[in-house]
């Protein structure tokens, strides 16, 4: 604070001096141009307030300073720090002065009106001196306050030699911010060559001393051109598909991409440049930005007792980071695996330490154990993530997807229904939708088991369905980075394999507002946007890497894996589907399930999986699945050898290779 008045205090006593020596200077130049402002002022009797006249020029330089101190405290001119001042801080000085030049015009009218004092000379000759006066402050303060910007920016240029060529995408303000913030840290490197726009009537036209070099459909041919180094896209209100667009038209090996966050994250389109990052994939993504009713989630979960299966998993981990910001009563991790669990309950110590946690480590196949949990915290909201999903792995051990995926689900709802949970939200897969892999058919019964419950106990049970998470644990994209920092090859299952993709925080986002809009029986649908391909995603990736697609990263293709599809879908054919009040959620059109039946299929996969019976196992899916078309011609072409590798079961066991071939019994 007192820095701050000393501060103040300085710079008024500057402006001061400044000020009596620009009317010094108007008043000596006019009178050289026989415009002499005092001369005018004449004795008015005996009551005359400019007497002897010699008095007059301290007595209106005393006036001056005055009304034009008082203009730049009404135009807080005191408040910018100099250092950093741009136009804006330079038109409020010229604005001040200016407005302080009227006001001693107006204040001289006025006295002379008043007859506070004659006036005898021609009111335009105090026009002149006046504004001469107002020419000589922009002049002096300007260079004065502006000596610092001068100074700060010379000190910088000798601090660094710029060595990284940059190209700034958009011409708009934030544009204008980037080129302004790499200028104001030349210590970062960065040398701003020229921009590029979607305007071409502004190509070769100049911005702050920057040319406009071309238009983005001339981006590959400037880069190389200018040897580029790195792209800035500040475009923050471009699509997606505008930003995939830059991306994949350039190539230039060794140039990386960098993005301005949304327009929401910069303020008074003012950028910071710790604010610029790379791009990454999920910039391209053809998806708009979702947002959740946050009264409605509020209410549906703040105070409440909340139990997250699967914790230590990507959708369990970030199910966790996103309840907790709703200061529930409790929140339980459940999970099989403690060292996920160990670094998400460490992760939520230290972001949110105020959230009472129980940390539970558990099978959810574990009926006597699920039960004691339940009884001992009686959660309210029961998110279901524990899974296994890998659908290669799962058609080798169909048994344990049995177990997992359907037993352990079935527990958790029957413990769910006996301690009278509140709700009950399932995380499901695109994968149940026509399954052609055992993963597939196993989340596809689990929603039926969710539909033939409904409403039972006073719990809610609803099960939501979306795509692939991108970056999540175990899937494409994390495989794809180690491969292209290995130097490649990247493997692509099949060349037109397409897939829906969502970040981890909106699919929990979308998951959370689904549950609180539940009333039992639903199987609410993610909006997941138009489907991507697996190679364009690769191709991407290797370009975001600053490489060449098959000159320094090659791309192989290995064939569909076990049970996969090429191509998802996110309705079965009997599905309709609704419009819910939230723009990106759906719902499924409610089937009837005979649950007598069901549960006894159940009982019958179980003592199958008990038996090790794959044949049995698939043959049990398709008919509690008739939509399920077992992809299993996999093991015709495994050696034995490669069989037991992949299956440990077998090493000892004397199965043979029809047991893991495709049944014909139960076809559809």
């Amino acid at each position: 604070m007192l820095k701050s008045k000393k501060r103040l205090i300085t710079s008024i006593v500057v402006d001061v001096c400044l000020i009596n020596i620009a009317f010094s200077a108007a008043y000596h130049t006019c009178k050289s141009l026989g415009v002499d402002l005092l001369a005018s002022f004449m004795q008015e009797g005996e009551a005359g307030w400019l007497q002897p006249l010699e008095h007059s020029f301290i007595i209106t330089a005393a006036i001056i300073t005055v009304v034009r101190v008082g203009a730049f405290l009404c135009f807080r001119l005191y408040k910018p720090v100099w250092r950093y001042a741009s136009v804006r801080e330079f038109l409020s000085l010229i604005g001040a002065i200016v407005c302080g030049t009227f006001a001693l015009m107006l204040f001289l009218y006025v006295a002379h009106l008043l007859r506070i004092l004659q006036y005898s000379g021609n009111l335009l000759d105090s026009w002149v001196v006046f504004s001469m006066d107002g020419f000589y402050n922009i002049v002096l303060i300007g260079l004065a306050k502006y000596s610092l910007r001068i100074a700060e920016e010379y000190r910088r240029k000798q601090v660094a030699t710029p060595r990284i060529k940059v190209l700034i995408v958009g011409t708009g303000e934030a544009g204008i911010g980037v080129l302004r913030e790499i200028r104001n840290h030349p210590e970062k490197g960065y040398l701003p060559v020229g921009f590029i726009t979607d305007n071409r009537e502004k190509v070769g036209q100049s911005i702050q001393g920057l040319e406009v070099l071309g238009t983005t459909r001339d981006l590959a041919y400037i880069v190389r051109r200018q040897q580029i180094d790195e792209i800035v896209i500040a475009m923050p209100s471009a699509s997606e598909s505008k930003v995939r667009e830059i991306v994949r038209q350039h190539k230039y090996k060794g140039c990386k991409f960098k993005i301005v966050p949304s327009i929401h994250a910069i303020l008074d389109g003012h950028v910071s440049i710790s604010q610029i990052r790379d791009v990454r994939v999920e910039d391209l993504l053809n998806r708009s930005t979702s947002s959740i009713d946050l009264a409605e989630v509020s209410k549906y979960l703040s105070g409440k007792r909340v139990m997250v299966t699967g914790a230590g998993g990507s959708i369990g981990s970030e199910l966790c980071r996103q309840v907790a910001k709703f200061e529930p009563e409790l929140l339980i991790l459940v999970g099989r695996g403690e060292n996920s669990l160990y670094h998400i309950d460490i992760e939520l110590s230290e972001s949110d330490p105020n959230v009472n946690r129980a940390v539970i480590v558990g099978d959810i196949r574990d009926r006597s154990k699920i039960d004691r949990v339940m009884q001992r915290y009686r959660p309210h909201i029961i998110f279901h993530a524990a899974a296994h999903k890998h659908v290669k792995f799962m058609e080798i051990h169909p048994d344990e997807a049995v177990k997992n995926n359907i037993l352990g689900t079935k527990s958790l709802i029957d413990a769910a229904i006996k301690h009278h949970v509140q709700a009950f939200i399932l995380v499901s897969s695109d994968k149940a939708v026509n399954p052609t892999s055992v993963m597939g058919a196993s989340k596809r019964v689990t929603e039926k088991l969710i539909q033939s419950k409904a409403k039972r106990n006073g719990t809610d049970f609803v099960a939501v369905r979306f795509g692939n998470v991108i970056d999540s644990r175990g899937s494409v994209l994390p495989n794809f980075k180690r491969q292209i920092a290995k130097g490649g090859p990247v493997t692509v299952t099949h060349r037109e394999v397409t897939r829906f993709f969502m970040t981890i925080p909106e699919s929990v986002q979308l998951l959370i507002q689904a549950g609180a809009m539940g009333n039992g029986g639903e199987i609410f649908i993610l909006d997941m946007g138009e489907p991507i391909k697996i190679l364009d995603l690769a191709q991407d990736l290797i370009r975001l890497s600053g490489l060449e697609v098959d000159q320094d990263i090659k791309i192989e293709f290995t064939g569909l894996e076990p049970g996969e599809k090429l191509y998802e879908e996110l309705l079965t054919p009997k599905e309709g589907v609704t419009a819910t009040k939230h723009q990106r959620i759906f719902v499924g059109q409610l089937e009837t399930i005979e649950e007598t039946e069901l549960l006894a299929h159940i009982d019958a996969l179980e003592q199958l999986a008990d038996r090790l019976d794959t044949e049995g196992i698939i043959g049990k899916l398709q008919e509690i699945v008739p939509t399920y078309k077992p992809q299993r011609t996999f093991i015709e072409h495994m050696s034995d050898e490669e069989l037991r590798k992949s299956d440990p079961q077998v090493i000892n066991l004397p199965i043979s290779r029809k047991s893991y071939e495709k049944p014909a019994v139960g076809s559809s």
